[in-house]
């Protein structure tokens, strides 16, 4: 066999897995519910204290005690919970109306489901309401200015 041939042949492996691992990577990202599609009605205006705790959860200046982690956990853990869930319910409702308005569905066929979505919507709302409410409570006012200072803008979770 030429080198030709055997890098032709290379050439046409490498772009075999290339395709496949797409073909895979995409059916995957397609099955899971997006990041910018988070399950709540009030998206980039409340402050996501969770993710930003867990950054600074031993820092000093911060200062929480064994107590508040203690009770913050609970709350992270409830909060999650029920986020994935209705996130999960969420996001095969929305592919349903997709299909279905893809498919020839009418927009009254898929207003029973449009209406789930939005009651699933305000759900995962109220508990995110319920964690900031919840964390509010276990923080001092000192510890939530230092954590809103800390992360300057407290609407935006940073990732």
């Amino acid at each position: 066999m030429s080198i030709k041939h055997t890098i032709a042949k290379i050439i046409l492996i490498s772009l075999i897995l290339v395709v496949t691992n797409t073909a895979v990577a995409s059916s995957t990202a397609s099955k899971m519910p997006k990041i910018a599609n988070k399950p709540f009605l009030i998206t980039g205006q409340l402050p996501h204290y969770t993710p930003m705790l867990m950054k600074v959860w031993d820092d000093p200046e911060l200062g929480l005690s064994d107590k508040q982690k203690r009770w913050l956990k609970v709350v992270r853990e409830e909060t999650i919970h029920d986020i994935r869930r209705i996130a999960q319910k969420t996001a095969s409702l929305e592919r349903q109306v997709a299909n279905g308005i893809k498919t020839g569905m009418e927009p009254d066929q898929l207003l029973p489901t449009v209406k789930e979505i939005a009651a699933l919507k305000t759900e995962a709302t109220m508990v995110h309401l319920k964690c900031i409410y919840d964390t509010r409570k276990i923080l001092t006012e000192q510890q939530l200015k230092w954590l809103e200072n800390r992360f300057k803008n407290p609407h935006r979770e940073e990732r």
